[in-house]
């Protein structure tokens, strides 16, 4: 095994302890906010984080948890936010669901069932038009894909030749 794919899977890893840790503090109640973990989905998070570049954009559904930590590499910030402190991410100011972090690109998430697809397509769009580059990454759950936005998106960016990858997630 190479080094490169030992510090992926140790990054896989973190992130599953990571979301394990979170588990347990919520079982035992400690947050007063709602918290959407992404067991199982580890992978897809670093395999973005690993193809994301500086000018690429993620935006996210309300079960964000895995790509901020991964995002930041770091669960400190997380759990802080979700105690709603204000050495959070956001200041303990956004909790769980609507948790996003503009300087590690994470740039909308909503806890808004396909919330984010007409958003990203339009930051995309924005993007175009301004020539400007990178890649906008919208990830949503398997649940959206039965609301009429992500039909809708699909047409949008495929008709506007928009630079998007639209990750679902079977939750």
């Amino acid at each position: 095994m190479k080094e490169s794919d030992l510090n992926l899977v140790e990054k896989i890893l973190w992130l599953r302890m990571a979301q394990v840790i979170i588990n347990e503090l919520c079982k035992s109640k400690s947050f007063l906010v709602p918290i959407h973990l992404a067991l199982g989905h580890e992978t897809l998070a670093v395999a973005v984080d690993k193809v994301m570049k500086e000018s690429d954009k993620l935006f996210l559904s309300h079960r964000n948890a895995h790509y901020n930590l991964i995002k930041m590499g770091t669960l400190k910030e997380e759990l802080d936010e979700y105690y709603l402190k204000e050495s959070g991410i956001a200041g303990g100011r956004l909790g769980s669901m609507n948790l996003f972090n503009q300087s590690k690109n994470i740039t909308y998430t909503s806890n808004i069932l396909g919330n984010n697809l007409p958003v990203g397509c339009g930051y995309a769009l924005g993007n175009k038009v301004k020539n400007e580059d990178g890649v906008t990454f919208i990830v949503t759950g398997d649940g959206a894909v039965e609301e009429g936005s992500f039909y809708e998106s699909l047409l949008f960016l495929a008709s506007h030749s928009l630079p998007t990858v639209i990750i679902i997630e079977d939750n």
